[in-house]
């Protein structure tokens, strides 16, 4: 970003996260709306139904039964996201949607000028922090929880990119099961209703489970 767009004008938000609070915001709002109850849900299959995180196997069977509804529930949310109307200072409220389509017509796809900003340092040290966010108390406390050993650094002087990315490496798990073997456990469970809930997403996981380990019973 830096080298695209220049240095000195917050093309790049270094540092604490208060700069980024808009996306912490955004974090919160997934987790209550979703990640938070399939976390609750696969924490509950673990401690009291068989599951086991170590198992290669329960893992690819976890991801074959549930990261459909979980991957719908979050295209749901994000087109829900992208046409609610937020509240603007300076206008109507509009939705992220029309901002985004209407405004790359009205400016052009990529925006303002880069040449029409810079900023002093004292700028650029509170450039981008959500005041109004940092008085939310759901956002303080996921704030306190997940980065709590974060230091007060300063992102003036700093180049990118930064020594440590944040990064989540998921593989996912091989299939033991032969296509016809999948084909017959999906047969086995279509009676079962794909909601969200707990007591459909524990039945599901102890039906599956069971046609499984009939057909490996040292592997599941």
């Amino acid at each position: 970003m830096e080298h695209a767009r220049g240095e000195g004008r917050g093309s790049y938000l270094w540092g604490r996260s208060v700069h980024n609070v808009r996306i912490e915001r955004l974090w919160v709002d997934i987790s209550h709306y979703c990640s938070q109850a399939w976390h609750d849900m696969f924490t509950l299959l673990e401690t009291r139904h068989g599951l086991q995180v170590s198992n290669p196997n329960h893992i690819w069977l976890l991801q074959h039964l549930f990261l459909p509804v979980i991957n719908e529930q979050l295209t749901f949310w994000a087109e829900s996201w992208n046409h609610h109307r937020v509240s603007q200072r300076t206008g109507p409220a509009r939705s992220p949607e029309d901002m985004f389509v209407f405004d790359s017509l009205v400016n052009g796809v990529r925006g303002d000028d880069i040449g029409q900003y810079s900023m002093t340092d004292e700028e650029l040290e509170v450039f981008g922090v959500d005041w109004e966010g940092l008085q939310d108390e759901t956002l303080l406390r996921t704030l306190r929880s997940h980065y709590a050993d974060e230091g007060p650094g300063s992102w003036l002087g700093r180049r990118g990119p930064p020594p440590d990315l944040n990064e989540v490496a998921v593989n996912p798990p091989s299939a033991l099961l032969m296509h016809v073997q999948v084909a017959f456990l999906d047969q086995q469970l279509q009676h079962h209703i794909r909601l969200p809930r707990e007591q459909e997403v524990i039945q599901l996981w102890i039906d599956a489970l069971a046609i499984a380990t009939t057909m490996y019973p040292n592997e599941f």
